[in-house]
């Protein structure tokens, strides 16, 4: 991978991704991705490195949604940087605000400090309840990401109850994703779960899709992999 020089100019920032884009790899990411915006055709982790290169400032002074690579860094950025967590709550809630594709959205997990760890976790809750779609699957990625411990779990399925946007895909798809991660790190808790409240609170689509995720986990035994089959929704 190619290096790069601190970053600190916008059109200095483009030039670099566009001198590091790749044709075939973009149209194939316009497909994955699906988004309205415009693509240059960088990797994950060409722009992951860029993103050490760049201040916060400079990344929050990037436009929005010009292309899903500057919105990418800018998340990059965000999530990685070490201020206290009344500033970086606030920055990040507003950079939720404007993700319009799932890749921005999953890309820019927060890694908590320890001692804000339990503060991350009720803010992530209280995105989850949004109206707003990737506000929502923000706070739904970073609970998947950080939170699923047996510390944790009970929280994280209770929090599943206050969704209001079942039915939105990406919604759903997330959802699943959790759960079926959850069966991989607290496999007694989530078989409890999916026999029971799973059933009342995800939607059918969110609950067949988690089982499926989990039959596609090389994390998932077989024996239990062949159990999500007596459960499915039909």
């Amino acid at each position: 991978m190619p290096t790069v020089d601190i970053i600190s100019d916008y059109s200095q920032l483009l030039k670099t991704l566009k001198s590091n884009s790749n044709a075939e790899f973009d149209e194939f990411n316009k497909k994955i991705v699906n988004s309205d915006i415009p693509t240059i055709g960088c990797t994950v982790p060409f722009v992951r490195k860029l993103a050490k290169n760049c201040s916060l400032d400079f990344a929050l002074s990037l436009p929005v949604n010009q292309y899903v690579e500057v919105d990418l860094l800018r998340g990059i950025v965000l999530s990685n940087a070490k201020i206290e967590f009344a500033e970086k709550s606030k920055l990040l809630l507003q950079f939720a605000e404007t993700i319009e594709n799932w890749a921005v959205c999953d890309c820019s997990a927060v890694k908590p400090k320890s001692d804000e760890k339990e503060q991350y976790f009720n803010f992530f809750c209280k995105m989850t309840e949004s109206k707003i779609k990737f506000v929502c699957r923000y706070g739904i990625v970073n609970l998947l990401s950080s939170y699923l411990d047996d510390g944790h779990i009970d929280a994280v399925f209770a929090v599943l109850k206050n969704i209001v946007l079942w039915g939105e895909y990406y919604i759903d798809m997330a959802v699943a994703w959790l759960v079926a991660t959850a069966m991989a790190k607290c496999r007694n808790q989530t078989v409890d779960y999916m026999q029971g409240e799973a059933r009342r609170v995800l939607n059918k689509f969110a609950y067949n899709k988690a089982l499926q995720k989990m039959r596609e986990s090389f994390r998932v035994s077989k024996e239990d992999k062949q159990w999500t089959y007596s459960l499915k929704i039909v």
